[in-house]
């Protein structure tokens, strides 16, 4: 079987590739650049066997960062994450809305204690992941991380305001 392409059509192929890759690395520059921009801080994991773990969140405090959270993020490092804070404890709601990673979402109450562990939230996925108590904050990290440093609910987090 031979196809036949002409140099115009392969021309206007490579172009529209190269547009198109161009578009993707831009945003993922753009949405890093400004979680670069965002305050972030260092929290402490402490699990059931006495391990401690540290990550460098990015903290979501406004409705605009709650909202974007990791949104066009494509690798985050294995020791970073986001902290999603609220104003008041409520019943929270997250979603993988053009989020490209995969991630385990923590949801964490008032007392700095895990209440619920949702591990390898699919990617785009847009089912709602709900806690079942009242939260204070969410934590975001790299699906699996949770499971590979054997964090589960009852587990704290430690990090000042």
């Amino acid at each position: 079987m031979h196809i036949d392409i002409s140099s115009i059509s392969l021309k206007r192929l490579l172009v529209f590739l190269l547009l198109s890759f161009s578009f993707v690395v831009t945003a993922d520059n753009l949405a890093l650049k400004e979680l670069g921009s965002w305050d972030s801080n260092i929290i402490k994991i402490h699990n059931s066997e006495g391990k401690i773990y540290k990550l460098d969140v990015y903290i979501a405090d406004s409705n605009y960062k709650r909202k974007k959270g990791l949104m066009y993020i494509e690798n985050l490092p294995i020791n970073h994450g986001m902290l999603f804070k609220f104003d008041s404890p409520r019943v929270a709601s997250m979603w993988m809305k053009n989020t490209q990673i995969s991630l385990d979402i923590l949801f964490v109450d008032e007392n700095q204690t895990i209440t619920k562990v949702h591990s390898k939230a699919r990617p785009f996925n847009l089912k709602k992941i709900k806690s079942k108590n009242k939260v204070k904050w969410v934590l975001e990290m790299n699906g699996g991380l949770a499971k590979e440093l054997n964090i589960k609910t009852g587990d704290s987090i430690l990090f000042y305001e």
